[in-house]
Order: C-alpha cells, then structure tokens, then sequence
C-alpha cells in the first residue's frame, strides 16, 4: 500500500499561482478521506523537472513539459474552482486504482 502521494502544483514562477493552486488541491485530496499521507508543494515548471513526484498539476500552458517527467498530469482550467479541482483529483484516484 501506498505511504504518501507526493503532488507537485506547478506554474511560471513556482510561486503565486501554484501556491494558490497547492491550498486548493490539498483540499480536494482531503475531501477523500485517503488511507495514505498526500503531500503537496508549489513549485516552478525548471525545478519541478528535478523533483520526483507522482503527480503534477498544472495549466495547459505547462502541460506539455510536466508530462516528460511525471507519468501523470492534470490539467486545470480554473484554480479557483474546487468543484472543478475535487472532479479532477477524483478521476486520477480513481484511474490509477487509489479508491
């Protein structure tokens, strides 16, 4: 079983968007109730390429690059939108068999 999900939230700057986006998506990760530790940091898309994680998420901008060093990536329109972010984290728990 799986210990901890380590989640990168990835933008330009690795700072005001993607930290933003690091509150928001732990939300949603939360809102599962997972049976392991899920951690999540912000950072930028030129750090992110040496960092091992087992998702990104990020904008479409950024998209392209991330998916050549994590195996997944989820793609967010509206960082803002938790409906939007909790659909999201739901559907790469659930495609990758984590619930």
């Amino acid at each position: 079983m799986m210990q901890e999900l380590k989640v990168l939230t990835v933008c330009g700057a690795g700072v005001g968007t993607s930290t933003l986006l690091r509150m928001n998506i732990a939300d949603a990760f939360k809102s599962y109730d997972l049976p392991f530790a899920v951690k999540v940091e912000n950072t930028s898309l030129s750090r992110a390429k040496g960092t091992r994680c087992d998702l990104v998420v990020t904008f479409e901008s950024f998209a392209e690059d991330a998916r050549k060093f994590c195996p997944h990536v989820v793609v967010v329109k509206n960082l803002m939108d938790k409906q939007e972010l909790r659909e999201k984290v739901g559907a790469f728990l659930t495609e990758t068999g984590l619930i």
